[in-house]
């Protein structure tokens, strides 16, 4: 991927950011107030991509509010968006600690454990997540869940997670890349040209060259020389600058 593909591939399956406060906690009302401004301003400024300004807003609502899961939540994000995921891990993981029913933060803490190579924890907390039959974005889960396994080079295993995430939702384009992904890994090379050419289909985002590259790669193995040079040709005009 190239470093906008990865930034919007985790902007997708981690994004799980919420607006309002709901710790009933011994800060101030006033502090709680400034806190929730801060919060909002934060949380808009980091679902428009500006991160820096994000973060500076979101560490000002810590200060005021330090345990309030909200916050530590979309800290976590922000500074998983600015590279720092270790930094990202405690502040998520000082969400669910919180509020251990905060499926949605402990969703992000098990995307930010696999950017840590520390899968198995990431399985565990996502198998939690995926068990919570209130929380409202399951296929997400099973996205990150296969992303896991997948990570871990079970390709076997993260197919039927993939595969899971795509039955709960058609349209999920990195559910639908990453199931392609799994059956070039698997040597179902034409599966996996059908899979990776739905997700061109599906996803939205123009620089998210993932899905072409990978259909590439299975026109080639396959043999089918013509379409796999289209589909790489497709690749260096979308992200001239990709690897």
């Amino acid at each position: 991927m190239n470093r906008q593909s990865i930034r919007t591939f985790v902007y997708f399956i981690l994004i799980g950011l919420t607006a309002g406060l709901t710790c009933a906690c011994s800060t101030s009302r006033k502090n709680k107030e400034e806190a929730e401004i801060r919060l909002r301003l934060g949380t808009s400024m980091l679902a428009q991509g500006n991160s820096p300004a994000a973060l500076r807003e979101l560490l000002a609502a810590e200060r005021l509010n330090p345990s309030d899961e909200v916050i530590q939540n979309n800290l976590g994000l922000a500074y998983f968006f600015r590279d720092r995921p270790e930094l990202a891990a405690t502040h998520l993981a000082r969400a669910v600690e919180l509020k251990p029913s905060y499926s949605e933060a402990r969703n992000n803490y098990g995307r930010v454990l696999i950017e840590l190579s520390r899968y198995d924890q990431a399985i565990a907390e996502l198998e939690r997540v995926l068990s919570d039959l209130t929380y409202d974005n399951p296929s997400k889960a099973w996205v990150n869940l296969g992303l896991a396994h997948f990570r871990k080079g079970d390709f076997k295993t993260a197919k039927t997670k993939f595969a899971e995430a795509i039955r709960i939702s058609r349209d999920n384009c990195y559910g639908q890349t990453f199931y392609g992904r799994s059956l070039l890994e698997l040597a179902e090379y034409e599966s996996a040209a059908r899979a990776l050419d739905n997700a061109i289909t599906i996803c939205r985002e123009p620089k998210f060259d993932e899905p072409r590259y990978y259909s590439g790669l299975s026109y080639y193995k396959l043999g089918r020389t013509s379409s796999a040079i289209a589909r790489m040709e497709e690749v260096i005009k979308l992200s001239p600058e990709g690897p």
